[in-house]
């Protein structure tokens, strides 16, 4: 038995091994750039047969992350005028192109106390273009990329000013995140965290609530579409009460198995100590053609062919019926992963597996214990009756 539970425990450990080669850095190629003013950070995830590319890009002030996979041979050079960039220079064109961006948050009049979003709830719209973002925190090793960026949302009727606080962060290694709802990340995602914070209620709105709206744009057939699916978990271990399981899939991914995704489960959490009491639902809207923002990394990137882009958007909305609204915590904070390939499927924990082990590995044992012994105790009675009836 303990010879299992060090096997176990060494398969986890080596399981935890990196994945890929990762080499970050904060504005490559930017002489003029400050660094806690500006933020883009480019990664480049060198695996044994592709390398994943990931920009991170808070320069032109809509929060967007771009997901590229090419050739080992394949590299990106950043153009810049003065802090902005102006150019993505590739060596050799991406095979597969993801990216996503928020480019507004919306406050809505939950009339009917759902948390859902409705068109025809009265809403009010905060365009991000006039955010600016600065960096709290970041951390650029060979086994983590993390940035840690913070924005004001600016609000006439209070003295104080909204916060939106977002997190970035690349492992390179398949594990589950330390903070709930323990979403499973890898080498091939990016996890990201979003907090709302005292974003209060406008003049006129009795029960607001607040939703990001995304913007997805993938390298797909135009006329093609995003596929919104739902699992079921193994089970709640990892964020309890919770079983779903929600990934955005684009076309090439739904249909080919090789493509970008965004991955999540449904809940959000109205205080910064997450867990189950301050847990709340997590929505997703249906999805619409949209157009790129004209000032946008999404149309600098995608620049050369615009028009053969997939481009659509939804709206990721936070509520349950009864939780008193947004004012009731002027709190909400959701996470969700983006990354490329097949979204990684849930397993059982090294607590579990030795629970397990130990719960079918007991009776087992006693089982074997037992059968020995009788078969001992049967062998003794037969060599002692073989031994008295040679004596005789």
């Amino acid at each position: 038995m303990l010879y299992f539970v060090l096997f176990i425990t060494s398969f986890v450990c080596y399981s935890n091994a990196l994945d890929r080669k990762i080499f970050a850095k904060l504005n490559p190629g930017c002489d003029e750039c400050s660094n806690n003013a500006t933020t883009l950070v480019y990664i480049r995830s060198e695996g044994n047969a592709d390398v994943i590319h990931q920009i991170w890009d808070f320069t032109k002030h809509l929060p967007t992350i771009v997901l590229c996979v090419g050739s080992l041979n394949s590299s990106l050079e950043i153009n810049w005028e003065r802090s902005e960039p102006v150019k993505f220079v590739w060596s050799e064109k991406p095979w597969y192109s993801f990216a996503t961006a928020i480019d507004k948050l919306c406050e809505y009049e939950d009339l009917h106390d759902t948390g859902y979003i409705d068109p025809h709830y009265p809403q009010r719209e905060y365009n991000l273009d006039g955010v600016s973002w600065v960096l709290d925190e970041s951390i650029f090793t060979d086994s983590e990329a993390m940035v840690h960026v913070s924005g004001k949302i600016h609000n006439r009727h209070r003295k104080r000013d909204g916060i939106v606080s977002i997190k970035l962060d690349l492992l390179p290694f398949k594990d589950y995140a330390v903070e709930l709802p323990h979403l499973v990340h890898t080498a091939n995602s990016t996890l990201i965290d979003v907090s709302l914070v005292n974003l209060t209620t406008s003049r006129g709105f009795n029960a607001s609530r607040y939703a990001l709206h995304f913007l997805l744009a993938s390298t797909d057939y135009p006329a093609d579409t995003m596929h919104y699916t739902m699992r079921k978990s193994l089970d709640d271990e990892h964020t309890p009460g919770v079983f779903e399981i929600i990934e955005i899939k684009t076309p090439s991914l739904y249909n080919n198995n090789q493509g970008g995704y965004l991955q999540f489960r449904p809940v959000g959490y109205t205080a910064p100590e997450r867990n189950v009491a301050s847990s709340t639902v997590a929505h997703v809207s249906q999805f619409n053609r949209t157009v790129m923002p004209f000032d946008s990394t999404l149309r600098l990137f995608f620049r050369d062919s615009p028009s053969m882009i997939l481009i659509q958007d939804m709206f990721v909305s936070f509520g349950d019926s009864g939780d008193g609204f947004y004012k009731q915590h002027n709190y909400t904070a959701w996470s969700f992963t983006m990354g490329y390939g097949s979204p990684p499927v849930e397993g059982f924990s090294l607590f579990v597996i030795l629970i397990i082990s130990i719960g079918l590995g007991v009776p087992i044992v006693l089982a074997l214990s037992g059968v020995t012994f009788v078969l001992f105790r049967r062998y003794r009675q037969t060599n002692s009756r073989t031994r008295f009836t040679n004596e005789d």
